[in-house]
Order: C-alpha cells, then sequence, then structure tokens
C-alpha cells in the first residue's frame, strides 16, 4: 500500500509521533526513556531541528519540533533506526520496533504550536499515569518550570510568548498548561485503537481463547463477532482490523463482505 505523502508545514514547525509496533511497550522502563532522550540530544547538538516539547510514554513518544538544515524524515530515521538497535540487543528480540513510519503533522503558527504543547504534557495526566504534568518525569513540562541542567527544549521563543499576558511569563504559561480544553490531536486514532485492543483482549479472556487461536475453525463464531466489532464499533480499516485481530486480511475481507450481502 502507498504511503500518503507527508504533510509540509510552511513554519517547518511540527508535531511528531511515534509509536510501538502491534501497540506494544517501546519504551518499557526509565533507561529506555532517558536512551531514546538521549538519542534525540545528540540529534540537537548537530543543529538539525529544534525541540520545544516532548512526552515519552510506554508505547509512543511525541516531539514538536522546528525543522533546520535537514529534512524531518531524515532526522527521525536516524532517530527510529538508533533507538531500534538498542532496545532490540537489550531486550534480546528482533523485527520491528516502530509501528511504520513517524507520523506528523504540520503546525502552522505558533499559536497552535502552544495548544499541541499543552496536549502533549497532558498526555500523562489523561491516560491516568499522574494526576498532574508536574508529577511527570518524562515530558518537557518539568524543564519549562524547573531549573535543570542539560534542557533538550529551548525555553525562550515559547516564554516569550507570555510576556505581554500581563503577569509573569512563567505562572502565565503554568496556568495555560493547566487550561481546561478540548484540543485533541494525532494521538486520537492511537486512543481509539488502544480502546479496541483492550476490548478485544477482555474478549478473549472471558471465552479463554489466545489470540493465536482466533483462526482456528471452532473460533470462527468468536472471530466473525470481533471482526464486525473492530470495523464497526471502531472504525477500523480491514488493515487494521486484521493487525489488531493477528489475521489474514483476506478472511476480514470475506467476512465484512458476507455480512453486508447479508443486510
Amino acid at each position: 500500500m502507498a504511503r500518503n505523502p507527508r504533510e509540509i508545514s510552511k513554519s517547518r514547525f511540527y508535531h511528531i509521533l511515534v509509536r510501538g509496533s502491534g501497540g506494544k511497550d517501546i519504551f518499557k522502563d526509565n533507561e529506555d526513556k532517558e536512551k531514546i532522550l538521549s538519542i534525540v540530544s545528540r540529534i540537537l547538538k548537530d543543529n538539525l531541528i529544534t525541540l520545544y516539547a516532548y512526552c515519552i510514554m510506554d508505547n509512543h513518544a511525541h516531539f514538536v519540533v522546528e525543522e533546520l538544515d535537514e529534512d524531518i524524515s531524515a532526522v527521525m530515521k536516524r532517530i527510529n533506526v538508533s533507538y531500534a538497535a538498542y532496545h532490540n540487543k537489550k531486550h534480546c528480540v528482533s523485527g520491528q520496533v516502530f509501528y511504520d513510519r513517524f507520523k506528523s503533522e504540520a503546525i502552522e503558527d505558533f499559536k497552535d504550536l502552544l495548544k499541541v504543547m499543552r496536549f502533549i504534557h497532558n498526555n500523562p495526566v489523561i491516560g491516568g499515569f499522574v494526576e498532574k504534568q508536574c508529577d511527570y518525569p518524562w515530558s518537557s513540562y518539568m524543564e519549562y518550570i524547573k531549573e535543570r541542567k542539560n534542557k533538550l527544549v529551548v525555553l525562550d521563543k515559547v516564554l516569550k510568548s507570555f510576556e505581554n499576558s500581563g503577569n509573569d511569563r512563567m505562572d502565565s504559561f503554568i496556568r495555560y498548561m493547566l487550561e481546561e480544553n478540548n484540543d485533541i490531536y494525532m494521538d486520537l486514532e492511537e486512543s481509539v485503537e488502544r480502546r479496541i485492543r483492550g476490548e478485544v483482549e477482555l474478549y478473549l479472556q472471558k471465552n479463554s481463547i489466545e489470540l493465536d487461536e482466533l483462526g482456528y475453525k471452532e473460533n470462527n463464531i468468536h472471530r466473525d463477532r470481533l471482526i464486525l466489532a473492530v470495523s464497526q464499533k471502531g472504525g477500523m480499516s480491514i488493515r487494521k482490523t486484521a493487525e489488531i485481530l493477528n489475521l489474514n486480511r483476506g478472511v476480514v475481507y470475506k467476512i465484512l463482505s458476507e455480512h453486508r450481502r447479508g443486510k
């Protein structure tokens, strides 16, 4: 399947998302999270990108960057290849670490950049990992509000945008980051997928079926139910439905086609 061309940002600002293949955890512990940040740090020293925000979760990571002297695709390839080599060696595994290529969305103005920053800083709260943004150590939020050595993000450009608020710029920044909002960015698709995978896992546990057994003939009823549920309830494509259920795409297509004809 051909890839969709990456959206080009005239401002050269991007929201970047990388995630584990099959929704798996790829930043399993503190050492893993430190490693991905150390790789990003090396890239920053080469002045290829400017980093404004980040958040490293267990199975995905967000970055807000400005493209400088090298195309962002080439930069992310360097980061992903380096981390994948480390990950597979440490965890004694082989194969694909990241799901497909990285995802990106163009950020066309600084107002939207601030909104994306707020969204990714709030990711650990939305995910139920912590109660407050300041309680999560693997995002750039604390780089902004605390004196830290070896900061990865460039603070001044962001904080300067709060200087005309009539208040201390740091206080204004904190209030903005904590402000309630309904903004949802690229993580929406991943959130739906995580929810659907969780529901599939619960269904399989309830019926004492392993995912690898879903394709067995004796499990056809359960297979068909889950195909319809994932495709319709989750709004997933045939490819994504097959991936989540560990089934052949042709089988998924056949079941969905039969269901449509039977309506």
